[in-house]
């Protein structure tokens, strides 16, 4: 009985809507949120607009300006056509066909429906469409757009790094030559994939990789990416010279309370020591300082920045796993993404995975 009640209520309501639309009156309505790639798309785009924002990529205003536009296009992509009454006026006609509805609608269900029936669970339904994608399936949808639009500069772009994120570092620098192909050349693509390329290669700066880094560097002689990986590679090879000069431009750009200032420092303090003939400290010692950093995060934690600069020295040391391990502690010690963007970044870059 109580079902039937609600029923003829919603009914009776629904058909008052109906009529009162009828009745070339507006009828107050949103439309549906749909979890479209399109709309996954845009999510990916406000995650990457973020990240850049705050490594300092994007300015301000532009991060303010592309986030508008990401706005814009998520309203066209959810907004529904207008409900507008297109009635001639004819009330009678519009009542008797919500009369008609409501009956039409009691008797299929009367012959069919089943109320007496329990609920069933919407988790135990084979046919409920997941409320959520994962970002294989994501990338999946993506891929498959892709190929009927390859053209599409905002596909390419959001499907880049979550090829980086996933360690598909081959596919991600073949995303991003599209992605330069299609809307040119800036420092950060340039960069993005000189870090594809490098990965690809097993972390071998040398060839293509210093060629793109280069360039960015001298597209934006301000771009701090592009200029960290020239001074890192300087002071490997061990051109002390050139290593100094462009550790110390690096600086010179900073804040000072940036992650990777004492990592410059550091680098600073190597190369200045190879040009006075000392001897730079040994892989051993090096990776006993991590290993002292590790443990003091791991038994006391640390800042977000902490944590940043012990996964890039796992990274330059060669030891991928156990920067995969202090990632995932990172992510639970900050569980909260706006925390630690730049942790996330250099984990897709660099191939980590999120792991839950």
């Amino acid at each position: 009985m109580v079902f039937w009640s609600l029923a003829i209520v919603v009914t009776v309501v629904a058909c008052a809507a109906l009529y009162y639309a009828g009745a070339r009156r507006r009828v107050n309505a949103s439309p549906a949120v749909v979890d479209s790639p399109e709309v996954q798309h845009l999510r990916l785009q406000l995650k990457e607009i973020e990240s850049d924002a705050a490594l300092g990529r994007l300015g301000p205003a532009e991060a303010e300006a592309a986030k508008g536009e990401l706005a814009r296009e998520l309203l066209r992509l959810k907004a529904g056509p207008g409900a507008v009454a297109q009635g001639n006026g004819k009330r009678g006609i519009v009542a008797g066909a919500a009369i008609a509805t409501a009956l039409l609608a009691f008797g299929i269900y009367g012959a069919l429906g089943r109320p007496d029936l329990p609920a069933q669970p919407l988790a135990t339904r084979t046919d409920a469409a997941p409320s959520t994608l994962t970002l294989d399936d994501a990338i999946a949808r993506i891929e498959a757009q892709l190929k009927q639009t390859p053209d599409d500069l905002r596909g390419w772009t959001v499907v880049a790094p979550a090829y980086m994120q996933l360690g598909r570092f081959a596919d991600a620098a073949t995303a991003l030559r599209k992605v330069i192909e299609l809307a040119g050349p800036n420092a950060d693509r340039e960069t993005d994939l000189g870090e594809a390329v490098m990965m690809a290669n097993g972390g071998d700066a040398k060839g293509e990789p210093m060629e793109l880094f280069r360039s960015a560097a001298a597209r934006d002689p301000a771009h701090i990416r592009s200029r960290y990986y020239i001074a890192g590679e300087a002071t490997r090879e061990g051109d002390f010279a050139t290593a100094k000069a462009e550790w110390e431009n690096l600086l010179k750009l900073s804040k000072g309370d940036e992650s990777w200032v004492a990592n410059a420092e550091a680098g600073l303090a190597a190369a200045e020591t190879g040009l006075n003939g000392g001897a730079l400290p040994d892989e051993s010692a090096i990776a006993g300082m991590v290993d002292g950093l590790s443990a003091r995060l791991m038994a006391d934690g640390g800042t977000i920045a902490e944590w940043t600069r012990l996964v890039r020295s796992r990274l330059v040391l060669g030891q991928n796993d156990l920067a995969q391990q202090a990632y995932d502690l990172a992510r639970k010690a900050y569980p909260d993404a706006g925390d630690r963007a730049e942790l996330d970044v250099l984990a897709a870059d660099n191939g980590l995975v999120a792991n839950k």
